[in-house]
């Protein structure tokens, strides 16, 4: 492997540079000293300045002249100052991968930055090192870490049971990964096929890596995931998205779309298939709900005809009584709270 681990790296929003010895303040306040920050990690939080002052030193800037070696800290473009760090957990010349770990103080959570860190690695270790396969895990336990990896192009390739090790003890380990022909190849075509029981178990672990569990809260009820109708996107015997629904009062409910691959159309193909059933079966109204974090969807929903048809302010909290694991804040730092239903009559 050509080393290329002082390189500094940028995107819109960070620096990724290497570690200086003045980092050991900011590593220590911004996520080493944070036990929520660790709970996932191997290693353990950090009780002083002097232990963060100690891995700056003996590990990491030790070893930057080393070929393998490469750890960046991330570094917001408005805060000069790390809150965080991304870098080479192993790698393996002789099959070209590396595997990437990182982490991020709790302050910057679900504010893209890490995705935006990861996106930039990929970019880097297949376009100027040339790797062949980049791969990272996490412990199922923190579903938001495969969120991060989703949004960098990685793929989950399964869970390994308890092959891993955490603060929390042993556990299993979601793996994902890239391949570089995949990286550089163009979207492979998909076609939309109806859910049956095999592609019901492709989309379960991936519903439950995202949703934490099968059980959907809506409208102040628990949906069973498992038992609704739906379609999915496959690509190559792979899930690229899927789309799940239900019949009640007349109207059609989408309660799940996801895309796996983003930006090459997928959602609007399976939101156009579920029209055609809806229209085919006699149902002339199609509703689905979205948080009030989700701008994303927002935008997506009402650039396809969907218009608001209620608000309902604190519903999230209620549903939080349901399920316990939805989290008080969501996309961009926005608190988690409301929900929006969108309608479009077909």
């Amino acid at each position: 492997m050509t080393h290329m681990g002082t390189v500094t790296l940028e995107t819109d929003r960070l620096i990724l540079r290497r570690f200086t010895a003045e980092d050991d303040s900011a590593m220590f306040a911004n996520w080493a000293s944070d036990s929520d920050v660790t709970k996932y990690l191997m290693w353990k939080t950090h009780e002083s300045i002097e232990e963060s002052r100690q891995v700056l030193s003996d590990i990491w800037l030790s070893h930057y002249d080393e070929p393998d070696f490469y750890q960046w800290a991330i570094v917001p473009k408005d805060l000069n100052e790390p809150i965080g760090s991304i870098g080479v957990v192993k790698h393996d010349d002789q099959t070209k991968m590396v595997h990437i770990g990182y982490c991020i103080g709790k302050d910057w959570w679900r504010k893209g930055y890490t995705s935006e860190a990861l996106i930039r690695l990929v970019r880097f270790f297949f376009e100027d090192v040339g790797m062949n396969r980049i791969e990272s895990r996490h412990d199922p336990r923190n579903p938001n870490s495969g969120k991060v990896m989703q949004k960098a192009g990685l793929r989950y390739e399964g869970t390994s049971l308890e092959s891993d090790w955490n603060n929390q003890g042993f556990c299993d380990a979601a793996n994902y990964a890239l391949l570089a022909k995949d990286y550089f190849q163009k979207p492979q075509p998909y076609e939309i096929r109806e859910v049956d029981d095999a592609l019901r178990r492709k989309i379960q672990p991936i519903l439950d890596e995202t949703w934490g569990a099968p059980f959907l809260a809506v409208n102040g009820k628990l949906r069973d995931s498992r038992t609704m109708q739906g379609y999915a996107a496959v690509s190559e015997d792979s899930i690229a998205g899927y789309l799940l629904y239900e019949f009640h009062d007349e109207v059609c409910e989408i309660m799940v779309l996801e895309s796996v691959a983003q930006n090459i159309g997928i959602a609007t193909a399976l939101i156009e298939q579920v029209k055609h059933m809806a229209k085919t079966n006699g149902v002339s109204k199609i509703i689905v709900q979205t948080s009030n974090d989700n701008t994303h969807a927002f935008r997506f929903y009402q650039r396809r005809g969907f218009t608001i048809r209620e608000m309902r302010l604190g519903a999230i909290d209620t549903a939080r009584q349901l399920k316990p694991s939805i989290p008080f804040i969501g996309e961009e730092g926005i608190p988690l709270r409301d929900e929006i239903e969108f309608e479009i009559e077909v």
